[in-house]
């Protein structure tokens, strides 16, 4: 586990990209074209970016940290991949984990792909279908995916807005507590016919929220609709790659499909969020029988082999030995 000088040649064969980047726009080493729109809430100003020629570098993990280990997996699982390539990216966002390993396959290993994108915000699914069509894939040929993750398919309350700041999840808002005190609220505030009649009629609360306290991240909580991570593995009979960072909600997607998972799945990333979290969805895979190959706590510096990184979010990388790598 985390032995990342066993990795030092991982990108061989990826002359790192370079080229003129149109304005507005940032293009990474591996040539996924981004239009900085997407990061406007992060605070990019999208009028400064572009416009220039650039040589890009090859990730390290001393100056890319969290992205080091993303960028690892869609060069591991393009390798590896055989006849069809099949990924999916739980909470995809603008879809940036997706593209990034559909060149890193077209680059190493081409071949047909599917490409699953699951993302319940609605102006982050847009920017998802002007991201693939930014990077010459063709979003009516994958798999989009509107949806909440979660346990069930219950409709879940989900905080709807601020696209790119991908501070929302399923879970916190969704919790018995959580709920008792969303209805003590409204009855306390006066405003229950008006509540009531947002959800009738619009399958919302009516309620804005501030995604992260101070930020001004501001969303709507609204019910949505939701789909399991064993709905999404039915239809295929192989899965070569899963990419998620949901937030914490891979604390309830994860667990109750851990067998589906080992039969089908060859190689998970999962950010987690919280050491809590983390250390549950470690053990979880080990007793599994799936090999750690990366296991690295969030909010903690840790040093490596290759250099010390800060982790916002963890860094959690399994692979399945029971699926044979030929």
């Amino acid at each position: 586990m985390n032995r990342l000088a066993d990795h030092v040649r991982i990108f061989d064969g990826i002359t790192p990209w370079a080229g003129y980047v149109p304005k507005g726009y940032q293009i990474d080493f591996i040539g996924t074209k981004i239009d900085l729109k997407f990061r406007k809430d992060l605070g990019v100003d999208p009028t400064t970016r572009g416009d220039k020629h650039i040589q890009t570098r090859i990730p390290t993990v001393q100056t890319d940290d969290e992205g080091w280990f993303e960028a690892f997996n869609w060069v591991a699982a393009a390798r590896e991949a055989r006849e069809c390539f099949v990924m999916m990216t739980l909470g995809a966002c603008f879809g940036y984990q997706a593209t990034g390993c559909f060149r890193a396959l077209r680059i190493l290993n081409p071949m047909p792909c599917k490409l699953v994108l699951v993302e319940p915000e609605p102006e982050n699914m847009q920017w998802v279908r002007q991201h693939l069509r930014d990077n010459d894939i063709d979003p009516a040929q994958h798999w989009l995916v509107q949806m909440a993750l979660s346990d069930s398919n219950e409709p879940v309350f989900f905080p709807v807005g601020s696209p790119g700041t991908g501070a929302q999840n399923c879970l916190s808002v969704n919790l018995a507590k959580e709920r008792r005190i969303l209805r003590e609220a409204i009855i306390k505030s006066g405003k229950t016919k008006e509540v009531l009649s947002e959800l009738l009629l619009r399958n919302s609360t009516g309620i804005m929220r501030d995604l992260i306290p101070g930020k001004n991240y501001m969303a709507e909580i609204k019910y949505v609709s939701s789909i399991t991570l064993g709905d999404l593995l039915g239809p295929f009979s192989f899965v070569d790659y899963i990419e998620a960072d949901m937030q914490m909600s891979e604390l309830i997607v994860f667990p109750p499909v851990i067998n589906q998972l080992t039969q089908k799945v060859r190689r998970i990333h999962i950010g987690t969020h919280g050491t809590e979290t983390h250390e549950i969805l470690h053990k979880l895979f080990r007793d599994a029988g799936w090999e750690i190959v990366f296991s690295f706590e969030p909010n903690t510096t840790h040093n490596t082999s290759m250099g010390a990184f800060k982790a916002n979010d963890g860094v959690l990388t399994v692979l399945n030995p029971r699926i044979a790598r030929t």
